[in-house]
């Protein structure tokens, strides 16, 4: 499994640059080294570029220049200026890579960054729980919610994750084009309960077995197949309801076991497997994919309470929120099935900052008309 073994600040000289040096894993598999080397690569990559709240599409638009060995120095364009291989290992099938970014401060970097979202992470759903038979791996879906969530935690720093799984969600209405105002009010009730601007959604499609892999002649062993693995996943605004992402992931490995085998999918040896470590993978990119798309997305809060000139809000100190930090409010209008979003020009200042909550008064003499319990603010300086 790939994953962050260090990340490091490191003060530059240059006032438009900063460098950090980060540490990404790959396990090598089949003997196939380079593959390894590029995966190690690409999460280092990642990592550092998120935690520096660079806004990062496609690592193709970061990174130019030819992969070689350790002592290669890479230089790129956009968010980064300069890469450089400091140090690979590798030791039990496992290749780590060391990296040293230069990283500009630019306009690229997002001015937002600095306050962290919430979002409540929902159990994942089964679109053809049939598709478990084999193994009898029907506790998949929790067991995998539980491991996201575990993955999620690491990018605390970014966004902080409002784990929701010991319910079921009916996801299938939640992924069809008929996304009726019942599925709205769902999302944003999952929302309200969880304290979080954002709903991630997720339902496994397909665990089917494809050809087998070894031969049929080699009757002591057990029979070999691939298995396939692939989710869609989506991302709602959880204050509106709306749908703002959806993304699908696939994969596969070898699923070697008896036809008649009872598979533990909450026991270590089940995320060992080949089959186990492939559904990991498909973690680290989803959490890297997650925390670049909301990086730049501004901050939004709830408004919980209203008296004349002063409000309380669904942000707090957990989401870096400070004394002083201004806002705007907007107001939440029903229209059509659909929620319409009014800007104002009311501007608040916060004045106390709790864990989950701040509370904020009016600049000026207004008097808060009209707004109510359920409307918006939006952070208008960082």
């Amino acid at each position: 499994m790939r994953h962050l073994v260090l990340l490091l600040f490191i003060v530059s000289f240059s006032s438009h640059a900063i460098w950090y040096e980060s540490t990404g894993q790959a396990k090598i598999r089949n003997g196939n080294v380079e593959q390894a080397r590029m995966m190690a690569t690409e999460n280092a990559i990642q990592q550092a570029l998120l935690f520096s709240g660079a806004q990062v599409t496609s690592l193709q638009q970061v990174v130019n220049g030819i992969w070689q060995t350790p002592s290669t120095q890479v230089y790129s364009h956009g968010a980064i200026d300069q890469i450089e291989v400091i140090d690979e290992i590798q030791s039990d099938n496992t290749l780590s890579i060391t990296l040293r970014l230069d990283i500009l401060d630019n306009s690229e970097t997002c001015q937002n960054s600095s306050i962290k979202k919430n979002v409540a992470l929902t159990r994942t759903g089964f679109k053809t729980p049939s598709h478990a038979t084999y193994g009898q791996i029907f506790e998949l879906p929790k067991a995998y919610s539980e491991k996201l969530a575990k993955h999620l935690y690491q990018f605390t720093h970014l966004f902080n994750t409002k784990a929701d799984i010991n319910r079921k969600l009916n996801t299938k209405n939640l992924f069809t084009a008929h996304f009726d105002a019942n599925s709205s009010a769902l999302i944003q009730q999952i929302a309200d309960q969880n304290n979080s601007q954002f709903v991630w959604i997720s339902q496994i499609e397909d665990l089917s077995l494809g050809e087998q892999q070894n031969s049929s002649l080699a009757f002591w062993q057990n029979k070999a197949y691939e298995r396939f693995f692939s989710i869609n996943t989506a991302l709602y605004n959880g204050l509106t309801g709306e749908l703002l992402k959806q993304t699908h992931y696939d994969t596969f490995a070898t699923w070697q076991t008896k036809k008649t085998a009872r598979i533990d999918v909450n026991s270590e040896k089940f995320w060992t497997m080949p089959y186990g470590q492939a559904i990991s993978d498909i973690n680290l990119k989803l959490g890297q994919d997650l925390a670049s798309y909301l990086a730049c997305i501004p901050a939004q809060a709830r408004i919980l309470s209203v008296d004349h000139d002063t409000v309380i809000i669904s942000l707090g100190a957990e989401n870096n929120l400070v004394k002083g930090q201004k806002l705007q409010v907007a107001l939440r209008k029903g229209f059509n099935q659909k929620q319409l979003i009014i800007n104002t020009d009311y501007q608040l200042r916060v004045t106390q900052v709790n864990q989950n909550t701040a509370i904020a008064q009016v600049i000026g003499d207004k008097l808060l008309a009209n707004v109510q319990i359920g409307d918006l603010v939006t952070l208008a300086s960082f």
